[in-house]
C-alpha cells in the first residue's frame, strides 16, 4: 500500500505499475462508486497516471489494513493550490487479482473542473 504512493508521490512511472503487477498479476479491477463505464482496470490506472500524475500529490491520512483487505483515506493535492479531493479508497486482495473501489468527494464550491477526473464527472 505505501508503495505506490510512494512512487506515486516521486512520478515513478514505472515502478507504481509494477507495484501493481506484483499485486495483480492477473486481474485488476477498478470502481468509482456510482459511476458506470468503468472501464477495463489497467486502462483505468494508466489512464489516472497520464492524466492526474503530474497535477497531484498524494498525502494518506490513514491505512487500515486487516487480513486481505485495506481501507485508506487519500488527501490528493492539487498541485500548486490549496485544493484537495478526498478519497476514501477500498482494496480487496484475491488470489492473483485485486478489487479497488474508489470513493471520492470533490473539493467545495466546485474549485476545480471535475470533468476531468473519472469519478467526479457528472453522469
Amino acid at each position: 500500500m505505501h508503495g505506490q504512493v510512494a512512487s506515486w508521490n516521486v512520478h515513478d512511472r514505472d515502478s507504481f505499475m509494477a507495484w501493481y503487477r506484483r499485486m495483480a498479476p492477473q486481474w485488476l479491477v477498478i470502481e468509482y462508486v456510482a459511476r458506470e463505464n468503468q472501464g477495463e482496470g489497467w486502462s483505468v490506472i494508466e489512464e489516472m497516471w497520464d492524466k492526474h500524475n503530474a497535477q497531484i500529490t498524494l498525502e494518506v491520512v490513514v491505512t487500515i489494513i486487516n487480513g486481505n483487505e485495506a481501507a485508506v483515506h487519500h488527501r490528493n493535492r492539487i498541485v500548486g493550490t490549496d485544493i484537495a479531493i478526498e478519497s476514501i479508497e477500498t482494496y480487496r486482495f484475491e488470489s492473483g487479482g485485486l478489487l479497488v473501489r474508489y470513493f471520492l468527494l470533490p473539493p467545495p464550491d466546485n474549485q476545480v473542473n471535475l470533468n476531468q477526473f473519472r469519478g467526479l464527472a457528472s453522469t
